[in-house]
């Protein structure tokens, strides 16, 4: 017979909600980020699709997509999440001069932040049901 220790059930939903948390408020930044400047070219009146607009939308869904994932399977979630968390900060770092580190930190930086606390919560609750 198999027994959970329950004193790091507590401790594990907390890292889990935390790192969802996390994970839903980076993505909803980047959502409005895109909702912003299309209202704003709307306001202007030139809706045009260019490569950026388009790498936006697909780190927007991309982004989304990975929070989706992360909060129905931990175990995939977290990697992906790590994953998007470097990609974001090696695009942050390639195109935003002379604010690097703030714009790194603000957007890839709580990605690989809620990966990690996902992965460290999987592996956490595995090690103890395997125990």
């Amino acid at each position: 017979m198999m027994t959970v220790n329950n004193g790091t059930q507590p401790v594990a939903q907390w890292i889990r909600w935390i790192a969802r948390i996390i994970s839903s408020l980076a993505a909803a930044f980047w959502l409005l980020i895109l909702i912003d400047i299309l209202l704003c070219d709307l306001v202007v009146g030139c809706v045009s699709v260019t490569w950026d607009m388009a790498l936006l939308l697909f780190l927007v869904v991309a982004s989304i997509a990975s929070v989706a994932i992360a909060w129905r399977w931990e175990s995939i979630g977290g990697p992906v999440l790590i994953f998007w968390g470097f990609a974001f900060t090696a695009i942050a770092y390639i195109t935003s001069r002379p604010h690097q580190a703030f714009s790194m930190l603000v957007t890839g930086v709580p990605f690989l932040i809620a990966g990690l606390l996902l992965l460290a919560n999987w592996w956490s609750r595995r090690i103890v049901l395997n125990h």
